[in-house]
């Protein structure tokens, strides 16, 4: 079996995480997405993939291919590990993939359906799958988030007519005024101060999203790899 193959790239993939975060957080406070950084997202997640798909062969092997041998039924011959949106998908897909295995082996079926959306109630692995089938994990969006401290400064009800990052003015030698009010500045983030006749607004990177998606990255990346650690543990204990 590849039990060893996929312990290798679960525990490689442990290490990619640790990088991913100093880059993913470098990134943040650069506000701009390092290219290296979804370079190593790509690999990480092709990596779980792999583990997934490891799985699902040695599935197949070890509980199904004696008895379709048997049978003389016919080899399937591309395996994928089955996932769906909902149940109706699952079973699809894992008919095609690993046929009868809830006759075979209830208990690998249910520990295969447990991690699936319409048992669990968490759509990670389709979310997982979906991304790495679609190539999202080569384009990420930053998610932003808005405060009343912004960095974008105009009359309240009016047009912006300062827009810079924080501390790119800082206790400038004339006063800034915008029509007739003041623009004053906290010395210690370069910051504008709200005032009555002013609106302050201020733009944070929080964190990185797969394009196209509400996901956020470093979560469905731990996720995943949780999951999926678990997962080749239960499943190499019951085969």
């Amino acid at each position: 079996m590849r039990q060893d193959s996929v312990n290798a790239l679960l525990s490689h993939a442990k290490a990619e995480l640790f990088k991913i975060e100093e880059e993913y957080s470098a990134s943040l406070q650069r506000k701009d997405i390092a290219p290296s950084l979804q370079i190593d997202i790509k690999n990480l997640m092709e990596n779980l993939r792999s583990a997934l798909e490891y799985m699902a062969r040695d599935i197949y092997e070890k509980l199904i291919q004696t008895v379709r041998n048997a049978k003389s039924q016919p080899e399937v011959s591309n395996i994928y590990f089955p996932y769906g949106k909902d149940e109706n998908d699952f079973k699809s897909a894992i008919g095609r993939n690993l046929p009868n295995l809830d006759s075979i082996s209830a208990p690998v079926f249910s520990l295969i359906e447990c991690i699936q959306p319409h048992k669990c109630g968490n759509s990670w692995l389709y979310d997982f799958c979906n991304i790495v089938n679609d190539n999202k994990h080569n384009s990420l969006t930053p998610q932003t988030r808005k405060e009343r401290k912004s960095y974008k400064v105009g009359l309240r009800g009016g047009k912006t007519a300062i827009s810079a990052p924080a501390g790119a003015i800082k206790a400038p030698r004339r006063a800034i005024r915008i029509g007739n009010q003041p623009v004053i500045f906290d010395p210690s983030t370069g910051i504008p101060y709200p005032t009555p006749g002013l609106q302050v607004e201020v733009t944070t990177w929080i964190s990185f999203r797969f394009t196209d998606t509400k996901l956020e990255v470093l979560s469905l990346l731990k996720l995943a790899h949780k999951e999926i650690k678990s997962l080749a543990k239960d499943l190499y204990t019951l085969i």
